[in-house]
């Protein structure tokens, strides 16, 4: 299969686009909001996913900006299923004095925002799924707390901070590691859920 690839170029027009819409995810957030998308039990069509990110658009956009989301949409897919999954590059910033890198926590907010706008909807109807096992119920859980982290108010990752004893910036750097595994694995782990909730079958995802 060719691959779109989505270009720094790309980038900057889908940030110049959806900063001209009226009520549009950002950039980082159609980012969380497309990985939750493409690992989703029942997949969305790309007027049913553009219209989430840019209500009203009713898929009526320049042929550049929506092959801008292809290429996007595309590159997502392609990590999800066939090299691993990577969380954005721009939910880091790098240390001028150090060269290291650590979080930025407003992206990694906007991502998780994405993310759980996308994914909540079928979390939730996984969760109530009389056949699904407590453990996978737990083990779904997690990944939705873990990959909605950031999304809590700055007060209280002072305060988890604070419970665990270690600098909130200490804190914001477990949780972004412990995010990328979660985001690596959440494909999978919805896969195992959906099939064993009762509600899906092992072929294309189609309701029993």
């Amino acid at each position: 299969m060719q691959v779109l690839q989505f270009s720094s170029q790309q980038s900057e027009l889908l940030v110049s686009y959806l900063d001209g819409q009226d009520n549009a995810l950002s950039l980082t957030q159609t980012q969380g909001y497309l990985f939750a998308v493409i690992c989703a039990p029942e997949p969305l069509d790309v007027h049913q996913w553009l219209e989430q990110i840019s209500p009203g658009c009713d898929g009526q956009m320049d042929e550049e900006v929506l092959f801008a989301f292809m290429a996007l949409y595309q590159q997502i897919s392609e990590q999800v299923f066939e090299t691993g999954y990577k969380l954005p590059a721009n939910l880091q910033r790098t240390n001028a004095n150090t060269t290291q890198q650590y979080p930025d926590t407003h992206e990694c907010q906007q991502w998780s925002k994405g993310f759980l706008y996308g994914a909540n909807g079928y979390i939730e109807k996984l969760l109530v799924a009389p056949q699904l096992a407590a453990d996978l119920k737990d083990a779904l859980l997690s990944a939705q707390h873990n990959l909605g982290f950031f999304v809590l108010p700055h007060a209280q990752l002072v305060e988890l901070a604070k419970q665990h004893e270690i600098p909130e910036d200490t804190l914001c750097q477990q949780q972004y590691e412990v995010m990328g595994d979660f985001a690596l694995g959440f494909a999978e782990l919805i896969e195992i859920v959906s099939v064993n909730s009762g509600l899906y079958n092992d072929e294309g995802w189609n309701e029993s």
